[in-house]
């Protein structure tokens, strides 16, 4: 037989039923008779056994496919470990971008602060010269190979 095929006329061993000790009440308890609960009858017709080798299948089934999600899923550890390194990574470099940005602001206070600073910025960088001045270009001789 399969395990997806019902056995009813496979003989079963008989559990005993388990009786409570308070009275009159009785309690229902797995393997017991439906003979004295005919409204159970048409709930448990239709069970099917499965064999040991499938729930051990699908129990590992299950256990892995948890270890999939907490791991490797999109919200798992392995992707939260990297936005983390992420994160760590744009915090430095927003550091690096405010303390660059400071020495610009400052750069730009000396600059409207003093009128000599702005002179000297473009004769340096930029070549600027007044009417009159006279540059010298100093050409050092190239190496002979």
């Amino acid at each position: 037989m399969r395990y997806w095929q019902s056995d009813r006329n496979r003989p079963r061993k008989r559990k005993k039923r388990k009786v409570s000790s308070g009275g009159s009440r009785r309690s229902i308890t797995s393997g017991g008779s439906l003979r004295n609960y005919p409204f159970l009858r048409s709930f448990y017709q239709h069970q099917a056994e499965i064999s040991v080798g499938f729930q051990k299948f699908f129990f590992f089934l299950a256990i892995a496919s948890l270890l999939y999600v907490f791991i490797f899923g999109e919200a798992g550890t392995i992707s939260i470990l990297a936005l983390k390194q992420e994160k760590a990574m744009l915090a430095e470099n927003l550091a690096i971008l405010v303390s660059d940005t400071e020495k610009l602001q400052k750069e730009i206070n000396s600059l409207k602060d003093e009128p000599f600073k702005m002179e000297q910025l473009g004769r340096e960088r930029y070549g600027y010269i007044y009417p009159g001045d006279r540059v010298y270009k100093i050409i050092y001789p190239q190496k002979l190979k």
